[in-house]
């Protein structure tokens, strides 16, 4: 008789994702190789609770498996004949019958690990055929690994090397990610080696790290282009002057035409998000217009003439 899934992970056959999830990830921490050297035991276990998961995590597996048991998973599997031979009964304990529904391949390097959870089919071409098909098990990498990182408005304009810390497999691990000039929020980044660990002496999976881009008090981007506020005088603004504005690419000129109104957006070419060797995005310059604060009866007198003047 083969060994239950549900049991393996130490769950019951009605279990959410989240309590299978929850399951194999403290019972992979407990079995982990690295932690048992030499335990050939712990090993071996190992190897089951990843198969496990493997099944149960999976929809449509899991759906074949309560059904069928692991017959359901076998390639080529016929329902039909699943029936005609003997599979009856066999949804609840994973026990096959005693024709041969063919070989595991369809789950790709997990398949010798179901061979030895549950027992080959009869017949010894499908047995010879199998050896064939696992040469290949210890090549397989590990499982991805995603996670976020929230990262300054300003690394990913300009593009900068980032200390962090990221949990996998229960462990922290403090890696440096270099953020591209010009990544967006939402986008990702791929750390190659640096995910789970293969539970099969592969290579280690890749880490996958979303990139949230914070909220900056200065700038503000549009896609391509960069926005920010400036403030000038009311003479300024409506005698018209040349002014200088600090940008990501250092300073930048921008010149305010005679009779500017606030909140007109003046723009620097080029000093916006860049990318690669040639794209480049715009800084938009938001005019802010600044009045005097009490100065007395002349500032107050000049503001009564102005006032006149609105009509």
């Amino acid at each position: 008789m083969s060994e239950d899934l549900y049991k393996v992970l130490g769950v019951g056959r009605g279990a959410t994702e989240a309590e299978i999830k929850k399951a194999y990830r403290k019972l992979a921490r407990e079995l982990h190789p690295d932690k048992n050297k030499g335990d050939k035991a712990s090993e071996e276990r190992f190897k089951k609770v990843s198969a496990a998961y493997a099944v149960l995590s999976d929809k449509e597996k899991r759906k074949l498996y309560d059904q069928y048991g692991i017959d359901g998973l076998r390639d080529g599997f016929d329902p039909e004949q699943w029936r005609r031979y003997g599979g009856g009964g066999a949804a609840s304990t994973g026990q096959g019958g005693g024709f041969d529904f063919g070989g595991f391949s369809g789950l790709g390097g997990m398949e010798s690990i179901f061979e030895t959870l549950f027992g080959g089919a009869q017949g010894g071409g499908r047995r010879a055929q199998r050896r064939v098909w696992t040469q290949g098990m210890n090549a397989q990498k590990g499982p991805q690994v995603r996670s976020q990182l929230q990262v300054e408005l300003m690394d990913a304009v300009l593009g900068r090397e980032l200390g962090i810390v990221i949990p996998v497999e229960g462990e922290r691990k403090n890696l440096k990610v270099k953020v591209p000039r010009g990544l967006e929020s939402g986008q990702s980044i791929r750390l190659k080696g640096q995910g789970a660990r293969s539970p099969f002496g592969g290579e280690p999976g890749d880490l996958i790290i979303e990139v949230i881009v914070k909220e900056d008090h200065v700038y503000t981007r549009r896609g391509m282009d960069l926005e920010k506020r400036e403030t000038i005088t009311v003479g300024q603004a409506y005698f018209g002057d040349t002014i200088e504005v600090q940008t990501p690419w250092g300073k930048g000129k921008v010149t305010v035409p005679p009779g500017t109104q606030g909140g007109r957006k003046l723009r620097i070419r080029g000093h916006g998000i860049r990318r690669g060797s040639g794209a480049k995005g715009d800084l938009y310059v938001v005019i802010n217009i600044r009045i005097p604060e009490k100065g007395g009866e002349e500032v107050e007198e000049a503001v009564k003439n102005l006032e006149k003047k609105y009509g």
